[in-house]
């Protein structure tokens, strides 16, 4: 029987590798201070990585390697894996720690609306992963330093790590998308492409379409569900200095609030990388300035406006309101000759109070998420 099949892992075990020294002084018929004379190494430093109290350092390994003959990679890598073993069980013990920082995230739903979220390993686990952090202290530490604007007041209750879950996953989705850089001419000569795209059902297609347009300028537009205690409509940020990333969720359910939160993002990353790289649009129930937190009004004012002029021209929109006739036949006519979709055109006159909240909303396309349909 040879060296190799005497020698044993106790399995579900890292064992310091001491013990594979003393298994070959065993069967070299050797004591301690004999491999400390072939080794040229104290008997103390012997003793020690025997008993488990000193590692082997890469000399020593190449010590061993001569006299012992095994590889220096061989004796390292017991040392790794010891190494990495106690590691391991010293964060595990701080599991325990942390279990209040993760039970403030909505890990259910995150499920529920299929995030990134590993599979296979403990919640903990999945939060570190999901994040690329090593603890909820470094968490804090990247979530601080993205230095997100916010839209919403303090009247509603927001639960940061809710937001950033959801930051995170448009993140995930954004930088699997390949994009040009950042395009400002390409940008604007791309709108109408985008906002004809209203025109027609919102479905799978038309997203890809979206995105791959959005992607060619340099912005990556992904939609992410919503999660409790976040409020969010939708996010802008700068994901590097040639890229950006719009995010959207379906909170306001029609198709009109989504296209206008889209160009309000849009608008965000072309008026607003100077000032407001990374914006989290938080309502409270829908989009009027009543929500918008006084630091932010300027620039919420600025990108509604871009998202509404964008959308419909003021001087199509003019036009349109002087004849006075809001009708079933004159609201898809105009939405057809402006190219948007007629929902469009509708939740614009509800806004401005030319048609109160329940008329015309047939022209509307009702948006659901199809996770809200299970269990």
């Amino acid at each position: 029987m040879n060296r190799e099949s005497q020698l044993h892992l106790e399995p579900g075990t890292v064992p310091h590798p001491g013990n594979m020294v003393e298994e070959y002084l065993d069967l070299n018929g050797w004591s301690q201070r004999d491999l400390a004379r072939r080794t040229n190494l104290t008997p103390k430093t012997i003793s020690e990585i025997c008993n488990g109290k000193a590692p082997i350092t890469p000399p020593t390994a190449l010590a061993f390697e001569k006299v012992l003959r095994r590889p220096a990679h061989l004796w390292l890598n017991f040392q790794r894996r010891y190494d990495e073993s106690k590691a391991r069980a010293k964060e595990s013990a701080r599991f325990v720690e942390w279990a209040d920082w993760v039970g403030k995230f909505p890990i259910k739903e995150m499920r529920k609306r299929h995030f990134a979220l590993p599979e296979g390993c403990s919640d903990i686990e999945a939060l570190l992963n999901f994040f690329e952090v090593s603890s909820p202290e470094s968490w804090r530490t990247v979530w601080s330093a993205y230095s997100v604007a916010y839209r919403q007041t303090h009247a509603v209750k927001v639960l940061e790590e809710s937001v950033s879950a959801w930051v995170r996953e448009v993140e995930i989705q954004a930088k699997a998308f390949h994009m040009d850089s950042f395009d400002e001419e390409l940008f604007s000569s791309s709108l109408k492409t985008v906002k004809s795209l209203s025109r027609g059902r919102l479905n799978e297609n038309t997203i890809g379409v979206l995105q791959e347009t959005c992607a060619r300028f340099g912005v990556a537009v992904v939609i992410v569900p919503e999660l409790p205690n976040t409020g969010v409509s939708g996010c802008a940020r700068w994901l590097s200095d040639t890229t950006a990333a719009v995010g959207l969720t379906l909170r306001y359910k029609t198709d009109d609030q989504l296209w206008f939160t889209l160009f309000h993002e849009l608008g965000h990353i072309l008026l607003h990388r100077n000032k407001k790289s990374f914006v989290v649009d938080n309502a409270v129930d829908d989009l009027t300035d009543r929500a918008i937190d006084p630091e932010m009004q300027k620039f919420e004012s600025e990108a509604n406006r871009f998202s509404s002029d964008t959308l419909i021209s003021p001087s199509e929109l003019d036009e349109f309101l002087r004849k006075g006739e809001f009708t079933n036949e004159s609201i898809p006519a105009f939405a057809e000759r402006i190219g948007v979709g007629p929902g469009i055109v509708v939740g614009r006159l509800q806004h401005d109070k030319f048609l109160k909240p329940h008329q015309g909303n047939s022209f509307k396309q009702r948006l659901k998420w199809s996770t809200e349909k299970e269990g």
